[in-house]
């Protein structure tokens, strides 16, 4: 028994071409998006495809919950030097000028935000 079927070979799959815009590309166009839970594993690589893959998305908020032990700046720097933004910081050094960052909690009245 084979271990690898031409099931696996991914070869057949209609690629979408670069001047394509995909559905989720065009759904994200010109919008502005709010995203909670950015600080953790899964916010973190939704937030990276989005900036990677849907150039056109015109701002990101993401919440952070305050620190002690560091300033809301101080933790967005570290977070985008992560290695998973890596690919972003080769190939569009500009790329986090598109997120904002607020400070609030999830689990406070109106995310403990202030209008």
């Amino acid at each position: 028994m084979e271990f690898f079927e031409s099931r696996d070979c991914l070869d057949h799959i209609q690629k979408v071409k670069p001047t394509e815009a995909s559905e989720i590309q065009s759904f994200y166009k010109n919008k502005t998006i709010f995203i909670t839970g950015a600080s953790g594993f899964v916010g973190t690589l939704v937030l990276e495809k989005l900036l990677r893959t849907c150039k056109d998305i015109k701002q990101i908020y993401i919440l952070f919950r305050s620190s002690r032990r560091q300033h809301i700046e101080e933790r967005l720097v570290e977070y985008f030097n992560g290695n998973v933004f890596d690919r972003m910081k080769r190939e569009h050094p500009n790329y986090h000028t598109k997120v904002t960052c607020l400070q609030g909690d999830i689990s406070l009245d109106n995310l403990g935000l202030s209008p």
